[in-house]
């Protein structure tokens, strides 16, 4: 064994000293020899002690497996879903609905239809006698059916408003002769005027179907109903043609003669329009 020198001894307790570690002293335990190159050296008790933590085995975490979801996540999770290129075609849905309705109604071409020519014509021309609503008044109630209980043709009321009670005559019966009490006479309620000398034909048209259709409540056929909700014949002809002068009959034929009263027509179906006079 090599001996160490002993000024490195003084020098090492006298650094030891300086650290407060003690070994200043003479009696302090000489440090073991420094073994021979090729000595088996054996750890000592301190050593052992101190490596024992280092050489323990990492403490053993125990990993608990995930929870499974809630039934109604796990149905959720499930469920197929739309597709992505599926979402702009269900945001489109709704717009398309509301063009495809649009094209099912008649385009409004902003004019104003027969009905709603006939309404101002009566505001303006009948509506005094008449009542706004036609409840009657000077002249004879047109609502609640009315009208239709004494014209049950469409050609008879043409007729009777183009010429007035005193074209027909006062004491004359007009109307339908079946009409529960009877006939009207002209006359007996005043007298009407003969709007045919102040109507044109399409207008005379249009306060006819306003006094039917709008204030007596009458249902027109769908196949009487013609383009622009013109008025047509049950045969399809039409009653008035755009930019024509004097209304026709079913056959196409003038529907009034120039005195304003009816000529023989034939109503589709074979039956004669009943007159007036």
């Amino acid at each position: 064994m090599t001996e160490v020198p002993e000024h490195l001894l003084k020098r090492s307790r006298d650094r030891r000293a300086a650290l407060g570690l003690g070994g200043g002293g003479e009696t302090e335990a000489q440090p073991a020899a420094t073994p021979a190159a090729g000595a088996e050296v054996e750890p000592t008790a301190g050593a052992t002690a101190a490596a024992a933590p280092a050489a323990a085995a990492p403490a053993e975490v125990e990993v608990k497996p995930p929870e499974p979801p809630p039934p109604y996540v796990e149905a959720a999770l499930q469920r197929k879903r739309i597709p992505y290129w599926a979402m702009p075609v269900v945001g489109l849905l709704p717009i398309w609905v509301i063009l495809y309705a649009g094209s099912l109604s008649p385009a409004d071409t902003g004019e104003a239809t027969q009905l709603d020519l006939g309404a101002e014509i009566f505001t303006a021309s009948c509506a005094s006698c008449h009542g706004g609503g036609g409840g009657g008044g000077v002249g004879r109630q047109l609502s609640a059916g009315e009208v239709l209980k004494t014209f049950p043709n469409i050609a008879d009321q043409i007729e009777f408003v183009a010429a007035g009670t005193q074209g027909l005559g006062s004491g004359t019966p007009y109307g339908d002769p079946a009409r529960e009490g009877g006939q009207r006479t002209a006359g007996s309620l005043g007298n009407m005027p003969a709007f045919g000398e102040t109507l044109s034909p399409d207008e005379l048209l249009a306060v006819v179907r306003h006094e039917r259709e709008t204030l007596s409540g009458e249902e027109v056929p769908a196949e009487e109903v013609g383009e622009n909700e013109t008025r047509v014949w049950p045969n399809g002809s039409p009653m008035f043609e755009e930019g024509g002068t004097e209304l026709l009959s079913p056959e196409g034929e003038p529907l009034l003669d120039p005195s304003t009263h009816l000529l023989m027509v034939e109503i589709a179906g074979g039956s004669p329009a009943p007159s007036g006079q």
